[in-house]
């Protein structure tokens, strides 16, 4: 009897650390993180739209011929692998853009001229998680990668223009949120080439 007991204790001393560990790690159980995410607009996105804009609104308010733009908003595919309790590594690709349209005249009753501006990015990422719960993360983040801006209007603009089609990509992720375990939503602030605000879903396998 006292042998039992002895075994169960030892037995005890080594699984419930064990299993403290993987409820207090997540990551032991699911190593890759695949999602989607949507938002209004990002620094870049709002700096190099509103910009374009800006010009074409003042052009069309010395000729009397308005301009109107529409937003497109942010959407993004990411995917991390969980290398440390800390630490995740993967890519973030986004698309951002916006509509012109031109009227003829004051009226708006005839279309002149119309096209679409985007950025598309395919950012490498890292993530540092500060809180890892099975259904709680809080984390930040760092993306650096490339940028194509795309025009509708063809290369011949892309020659007139002064801005280069492909050009770095950038992001910060000062805080993020996820919460569910291999079903997740997300939140999350940005400053860069991803919207100032997203929300998303994903999964973990």
């Amino acid at each position: 009897m006292k042998r039992r007991l002895i075994a169960v204790c030892l037995l005890t001393i080594v699984l419930v650390p064990q299993l403290q560990a993987q409820s207090r790690h997540p990551h032991n159980e699911f190593k890759n993180e695949l999602g989607v995410d949507a938002g209004p607009f990002s620094f870049m996105g709002s700096f190099v739209n509103i910009t374009v804009g800006f010009f074409d609104a003042l052009g069309g308010s010395l000729s009397h011929k308005p301009v109107d733009m529409d937003l497109y908003g942010h959407y993004g595919i990411h995917y991390y692998y969980q290398v440390k309790p800390w630490c995740q590594v993967g890519f973030r690709t986004t698309f951002e853009g916006a509509g012109y349209k031109h009227y003829a005249d004051s009226t708006r009753t005839a279309v002149s001229d119309k096209y679409s501006m985007g950025f598309v990015t395919l950012m490498p990422s890292v993530r540092f998680t500060y809180l890892n719960r099975p259904w709680v993360r809080l984390y930040s983040g760092v993306d650096l990668g490339v940028s194509y801006l795309w025009d509708s209007r063809g290369s011949s603009q892309s020659e007139k223009s002064s801005q280069q089609p492909v050009s770095v990509a950038f992001n910060i992720t000062p805080i993020g949120v996820s919460v569910g375990k291999n079903v997740y939503g997300l939140f999350e602030t940005n400053f860069g080439y991803a919207s100032y605000v997203v929300v998303g879903i994903g999964c973990r396998f």
